[in-house]
This record gives C-alpha cells, structure tokens and sequence, in this order.
C-alpha cells in the first residue's frame, strides 16, 4: 500500500505542478499529496522497526526505541497535517459555492499559501516540547548486556505525553468534525444545483449558477473528503479511547489491544494518503 502511494503521490505532485500552482484548489492538492508522500514514507520506515527479524539481531540501534521519534510521531503528525488541509479545502469549496463572484478575491494565491503554511506551523508546533525533551542517547540492554541507541528524556515525560496527547486530540477532532460538516454542505450544494439543472433545464435562458468545471471540482472535493472521514474513523475513536482512560494508552492494561487497534488505524491511513491518484484520475477530467 505505502510504496503505491509513494509512487501515486509523486504522480499527484507532477500533476498539479504542471496544471499550476496558482489556482487554489491546485495549491491545495499539492500541499495534500507532498504531506501524504512523506507519511507513506513515514510508515514504511515505521513498519520497518516493527520488524520481528530486528529484534533478533545483534544491532547497535534500539529500533523499536527510535521508532517512536523517527516514524510513529511525524507520520501521526502528517496525518493530522492532511486532515487540516482537507478543512481548508472544503471550506474554500463551501465559500465558492457561497459566494462564487467574490471568491477568487477571498482566496488568493498569497493566503493560499499563508494558510497551508499555517496548518503545517500549527500542527508542528505540538511535537516541539517532545524533541524538546526527548533526544538518541546510549542505552543499556539488559537482554543482551550491551548498550544500544536508543531514546532518552530530560523531563518527565509522562506529563510531557499527556500534554500532547491532549493537544493532537482536539486538534485530530475539531478537524474531523470540520470536514464532516464542510462535506455535508457540499454535498447538499451539489444536490440543490443539480435540481434547479433538472428544472430549468427547459430554460435556456437561465444562467447556470455553478459552471460544469466547478461541479467536477466540487466532486472531486467531496470524494477525497468522504474516504478522508471514512479512513480516519477508527484513528478517531482510538484517540478519544486513549485520552479519556489510561486503560487504553500505551502503558496502559490492554496496550496489546491498542498497539493492535492504532495498527489497524495506521494502515487505514496508509490507504488514504495512497489511493488518492485513483480518486483524481476516476474524478477529475484534467487529471
């Protein structure tokens, strides 16, 4: 899955490139599919420490240990990072809908991009006490009575983790919940526009109020941003679980079933920052 969606979102960014940075929704895209690209690399470096084979060899990197500041936090980071691009998006769909004669004086290029840089400076912004505090240092393997790299912390670092974990968690589901809503107002735009079509369909003197580009592009949005929600789903569940029971972290009684369940999460993931070339090319008529 990870290695089709790194070669679907390099696709994805030659494509939007060559159609044009200046237009929006394109910014957007791009923005989508470059963050999408370094999660999907991300969780093959992820997947690759969780390999049982490692732990059996006499290496001198903890990869389980590393694993945490070098694969699980950045690629939970980018996944929050798409999700808050996809608030943006369909926001600004929303609002072309809303007002489609003001829309392009709105939504520059210019605050197009302050807001995608935004969302990446937000969403960073949590993760800095933890590489604060948290640094590669040698440290002792009982099992194998040597000293191995692997992760260290200055300061108390269960604190440190609530914090975070607090923080991702609002920030995860304010952005869940935006793009539902967004979506749904879509999805009733497109169905309003589509019966006033029906109507006045023998009226070929009315103007159309949405032009037959902007309902391909309203499409397209709607599609990306249901198996958005469908995909993160569970991730949302799980991180609500975690944060309101200490049941259910990873230090917690049942860590087997959440290691099992955030898996199951992650791969859900995975699929949606891959299969994102498919939806473009099946929605998008310039793809």
């Amino acid at each position: 899955v990870c290695l089709f969606g790194i070669f679907g979102n390099l696709i994805n960014i030659s494509v939007f490139v060559k159609q044009g940075l200046a237009r929006s929704i394109n910014a957007s895209f791009f923005a989508m599919a470059v963050t999408d690209l370094l999660e999907v690399i991300a969780q093959i470096w992820h997947n690759f420490c969780l390999n049982p084979y490692l732990a059996q060899l006499d290496s001198v990197i903890d990869f389980g240990a590393i694993k945490y500041l070098t694969a699980a936090t950045p690629g939970v980071l980018l996944v929050r990072i798409t999700g808050w691009i996809a608030v943006f998006i369909t926001a600004e769909r929303c609002m072309s809908i809303a007002v489609p004669l003001k829309i392009k004086q709105i939504v520059t290029p210019r605050r197009t991009a302050a807001t995608l840089v935004f969302i990446y400076v937000m969403n960073f912004a949590g993760i800095v006490p933890l590489y604060n505090a948290a640094y590669f240092s040698w440290t002792f393997d009982p099992v194998r009575n040597r000293t191995k790299v692997g992760i260290s912390f200055r300061h108390n670092v269960d604190e440190m983790t609530s914090w975070i974990s607090s923080y991702y968690s609002g920030m995860t589901i304010i952005a869940f919940v935006s793009v539902i809503i967004f979506t749904n107002i879509l999805v009733l735009a497109l169905k309003q526009k589509s019966k006033w079509r029906r109507k006045s369909a023998a009226q070929a003197s009315q103007p159309e109020t949405m032009s037959s580009k902007e309902r391909k592009t309203v499409h397209t949005v709607i599609v990306v941003a249901t198996v958005l929600i469908v995909c993160y789903t569970p991730g949302i569940f799980f991180n609500i679980a975690t944060s309101l029971s200490d049941v259910f972290s990873l230090s917690g009684r049942q860590i087997n079933v959440i290691q099992a369940a955030w898996s199951f999460a992650f791969l859900l993931h995975s699929v949606n920052s891959s299969i994102t070339v498919l939806l473009y090319y099946t929605t998008s008529s310039k793809y």
